[in-house]
């Protein structure tokens, strides 16, 4: 492909992701996201088949770049409260800096056709997963105490993912400085007492 035709692709996405941030993923009419992108309606078929093929485009992108990083985390770390150290960080900043694209993943889920469906939820149970092997590791190595693995991960995720509604750039605290309260608080809560 083209310079031209990726930048064209890449304008396309971006007008895309704050129309569907903005105003949801039914409520975004194809020719405003070609407005915005500069560009006429009908061009759009020639980068992307229809608007269920951007929504997909954007899911699988902000999972995988999650789901990447996370296999880089458990790859790169042996310790379990390294790793979670790490997961918590790589979750917040990522959430924080893509704030409409992960918005769109947890909230347009039900937009999606069956097989999309299928494919996007494949890709978040995988994360389901590996934030859940970090947290049994940890409790067969009696780092942290034993719970449910399940309930736990799902807090974890809920809570970090959450910063992105409140957090601001420019507000008191910097992302770093966020992580590091959250990882006392969820780490805290986790460590087996000696």
């Amino acid at each position: 492909m083209h310079p031209e035709g990726a930048s064209m692709r890449e304008q396309i996405l971006a007008a895309a992701v704050q129309m569907f941030a903005e105003y949801g993923y039914h409520a975004a009419p194809l020719r405003d996201i070609a407005r915005i992108a500069g560009i006429q309606a009908a061009s759009i078929y020639h980068h992307y088949p229809n608007k269920q093929a951007l929504l997909v485009e954007i899911m699988e992108t902000h999972m995988l770049r999650l789901n990447t990083a996370l296999h880089h985390i458990l790859h790169e770390y042996a310790d379990p409260l390294q790793r979670l150290r790490e997961a918590i960080g790589n979750h917040i900043r990522l959430h924080t800096t893509y704030k409409n694209e992960f918005f769109i993943v947890d909230t347009e889920i039900r937009a999606l056709e069956p097989e999309n469906r299928a494919h996007i939820l494949s890709l978040r149970d995988t994360y389901e997963k590996l934030i859940q092997e970090i947290l049994r590791d940890g409790i067969e190595r009696k780092v942290f105490q034993p719970g449910d693995v399940k309930v736990i991960s799902y807090a974890i995720i809920a809570m970090c993912t959450e910063v992105a509604t409140w957090f601001r750039p420019d507000g008191r605290l910097s992302v770093q400085q966020v992580i590091e309260i959250y990882r006392q608080i969820i780490i805290g809560g986790l460590l087996a007492t000696l």
